[in-house]
């Protein structure tokens, strides 16, 4: 029952010969790894940053997603402005689907008003593919014909570049962001007879640090909106910071999950995790969804305040 609950759901992808969905994973942990999403984001915190995740949703269903992201990004100097430089490595799978994409990302910085604020670009290359040969027919469908002319019976796979931009403006306690994914909407060809669009997706990101009485204590709601117009996701999430070394908190993403987030960081690594309660009618086949991240940061030494200290001697 749990592998024909994913066939109909590929074969309903499938239903013509043009496929259109959202896209991009679906993180927990967004705000532990915003240039996913906005590339605006690459160098915002000034120091080299290397995030490890992995997302296994939908636990209990056979062939159910699963992501594998490795992100970097770290601040540069070119004629005495700073820029950033990000990278993004995705690969993931669902049902017969799979994907890998590689991004490199570029972001001009600027302080405006009281704050910073950072222009992202990103182009990368997605390599997708469809097991057609291991597509079978439900007993009883009588919706799609044996020879579906919609659905691959072959090895089906395409190609595209992909590009997307970002705004991420930031104060000294809060954050906003807005970014495009696959700006211009590139089509893959899978076959003669089988395309794939990808739909712009949009999102707005936010956050805010409050310094509780406690100077131990720190809250760090946030808030997340994904969008392809045609269908929208809201995220909400808070955290409870202690001493700057451990945190825990809880997150809700409307009609879908009910989240619970810990972690912590040691020197100069940081590590997390969040699970995800599904609340939807696919609680009936799956106890819920897992995601862990390990990041690393270091400073860089950009020459922030070096000045020539070589004495001059006069002779006299």
């Amino acid at each position: 029952m749990k592998r024909n609950c994913i066939i109909i759901f590929i074969l309903l992808l499938l239903a013509t010969h043009r496929t259109i969905a959202q896209y991009d994973a679906q993180l927990s942990n967004y705000w532990a790894i915003p240039a996913y999403y906005n590339p605006g984001y690459a160098g915002k915190s000034g120091k080299l940053e290397a995030t490890l995740l992995n997302r296994q949703q939908w636990i209990g269903f056979e062939n159910a997603p699963k992501t594998m992201l490795i992100a970097g990004d770290m601040p540069f100097k070119f004629f005495d402005r700073t820029f950033g430089l990000g990278m993004l490595m995705i690969s993931e799978s669902l049902g017969l689907f799979s994907h890998s994409n590689m991004s490199l990302q570029a972001a001009f910085k600027k302080k405006l008003w009281k704050g910073d604020l950072s222009i992202g670009l990103q182009v990368g290359m997605i390599n997708e593919s469809f097991d057609g040969a291991k597509v079978r027919k439900i007993e009883g469908d009588d919706y799609h014909a044996a020879e579906d002319d919609g659905i691959p019976t072959i090895e089906a796979t395409g190609t595209t570049i992909d590009f997307g931009a970002g705004l991420y403006y930031s104060g000294k306690r809060w954050y906003v962001g807005f970014s495009v994914t696959h700006l211009l909407e590139p089509e893959m060809k899978m076959t003669e007879k089988n395309f794939m669009d990808l739909p712009r997706g949009y999102y707005l990101m936010g956050g805010y640090n409050i310094q509780l009485n406690n100077p131990l204590l720190e809250l760090q709601p946030s808030f997340f909106v994904k969008s392809t117009i045609q269908m929208t996701q809201f995220d909400v999430s808070a955290r409870l910071i202690y001493n700057n070394l451990l945190w825990g908190g809880l997150g809700w993403r409307l009609d879908d999950a009910a989240i619970v987030m810990i972690g912590g960081q040691y020197k100069n690594i940081q590590a997390g995790y969040a699970y995800d309660f599904p609340v939807s009618a696919i609680r009936k086949g799956s106890t819920g969804s897992h995601e862990i991240f390990l990041k690393y940061i270091t400073e860089l030494d950009l020459g922030k305040g070096k000045k020539n200290k070589h004495k001059s001697v006069r002779i006299l």
